[in-house]
């Protein structure tokens, strides 16, 4: 006997069973909480390099397309296979040949200049407290009798700290040990997600295929189409804020390098790698980045050059947001100021450095959602789209109240269509032969299928 499934029954059974089933994970996670943010602790902990390999592949693929169209393009472009494996294998290679020597560069501007500063430090310790007394002396003689003996012996003053505070002073080499491991373990993390990145650029079409067939597989095609050109538009706006925000950082680094060597300042390299760092996040990185290299020419052999670098900053700023920014960056996350100081504000309370350094293009890229969410809600309420048409009274838009788009003048000549690049003609070539060769195959099954189902009927 065969049972016929009525399919409204079934659907209602099926999202009762899928309430069912929420509802009980939401109350286990509820009276399991601390046990749950363990699991979510260590799955994020184990998920880093991973993170940090998609990330790493997704910033580097501009540059290996760059590369593998531009330089090896005419392998690229072949019909033969193996010429354009060859042609991205030359160009991922290139790829990371350069970010490693930019990662060396860096180590060697850095941390020998680091190493020095701090060796530095400890070494003119007594001139500093001299200073320090001398200027207390002079210019505060109220806080004399608190700080002055002290100072005067300052190795008493050590071994005091260290019988009243041992177990803060072995507390605090504990957390300095901690941070230590910590750089080690994220290095670690580093270089693994960098590999792993390599992976993924080497076969990045197969991944990126293997993603909208899962979509397609679980989302009507209609959908699906619009997750689509939703994440390209997202992906253009936040790979091209990361990039261009990027070089302009570098930039601004390689000017304050060149003016500070002219003026013969103190930790050049060190200075510029700092600005550079800084710069990377928007609004206030400039001034976060001035404090701790105002403090190293402080305590320099030349703590006038502190003045100098002050007015340098200030400069180049000025240079960088009038000039630099809008060549490089024009208008690419499209927020407010407002915006952009609330998204580090958050991005940072919440992830620190790096969320103050994507703070910006992932509220760049939410504000983007909502827009067209929201404008796309009043379209189809036949309402205006337009802000300024929201300004002031708004007692015209009632119930019946439909807006009429003013009509575009025609044009006389139609546009003529875009042309398509020549690095995407063979793979458009390949995908039309697949998809011809798709059909030819599977119209034929299709037929018989439907033959066989009118047989049975």
């Amino acid at each position: 006997m065969k049972i016929e499934r009525n399919q409204k029954y079934f659907t209602i059974a099926r999202y009762a069973t899928m309430t069912i089933i929420v509802s009980t994970l939401a109350i286990l996670a509820i009276f399991n909480f601390d046990e749950l943010a363990d699991r979510l602790s260590f799955i994020a902990t184990v998920a880093v390099p991973i993170t940090i390999g998609i990330f790493s592949a997704y910033i580097l693929n501009p540059l290996m397309t760059y590369l593998e169209n531009g330089m090896f393009g005419a392998l690229s472009r072949s019909e033969k296979r193996s010429k354009r494996n060859l042609a991205r294998g030359l160009a991922l290679t290139l790829t990371m040949l350069i970010v490693l020597a930019v990662l060396v560069l860096l180590i060697i501007l850095v941390i020998p200049q680091l190493a020095q500063n701090i060796i530095m430090l400890f070494d003119n310790m007594d001139d500093y407290l001299k200073h320090f007394r001398g200027f207390v002396n002079e210019k505060l003689p109220a806080l004399k009798d608190y700080i002055g003996a002290p100072l005067d012996d300052l190795d008493k003053l050590l071994s005091n700290i260290w019988q009243n505070h041992s177990g803060e002073v072995m507390g605090f080499a504990g957390n300095l040990a901690s941070g230590i491991m910590s750089v080690l373990d994220g290095m670690k993390n580093f270089f693994i997600g960098l590999t792993i990145s390599v992976y993924l650029l080497a076969k990045k079409e197969m991944f990126i295929g293997q993603s909208k067939k899962m979509l397609f597989a679980f989302v009507k095609p209609a959908r699906a189409q619009r997750v689509l050109s939703v994440c390209r538009e997202a992906s253009k706006k936040f790979l091209g804020s990361i990039i261009g925000k990027i070089i302009e950082a570098f930039l601004v680094g390689v000017l304050v390098f060149l003016v500070c060597r002219i003026v013969d300042m103190p930790y050049t390299p060190l200075l510029a790698v700092t600005m550079f760092l800084f710069n990377l996040i928007p609004f206030v990185g400039p001034f976060i980045g001035a404090v701790p290299c105002s403090l190293l020419l402080l305590l320099s052999d030349s703590p006038q050059m502190t003045i100098w670098f002050i007015v340098i900053v200030l400069v180049l700023q000025t240079i960088d947001g009038n000039i630099i920014a809008p060549w490089i960056l024009g208008d690419s996350t499209g927020l407010p100021a407002v915006w952009v100081l609330i998204a580090i504000v958050i991005g940072g309370g919440f992830f620190k450095i790096p969320g103050m350094l994507l703070g910006v293009p992932v509220c760049a890229v939410l504000y983007m959602l909502v827009k067209d969410y929201v404008e796309g809600r009043l379209k189809k309420r036949r309402l205006p789209q337009n802000t300024m048409q929201y300004v002031g009274n708004v007692d015209y838009i009632t119930e019946d109240y439909i807006y009429i788009e003013p009509e575009e003048p025609e044009n006389l000549e139609p546009a003529p269509p875009p042309a398509v690049p020549k690095r995407y003609f063979l793979r458009e070539v390949i995908r039309k032969k697949s998809v011809e060769h798709t059909k030819r195959v599977m119209n034929p099954r299709r037929n018989s299928k439907l033959t066989k189902k009118n047989e049975k009927k």
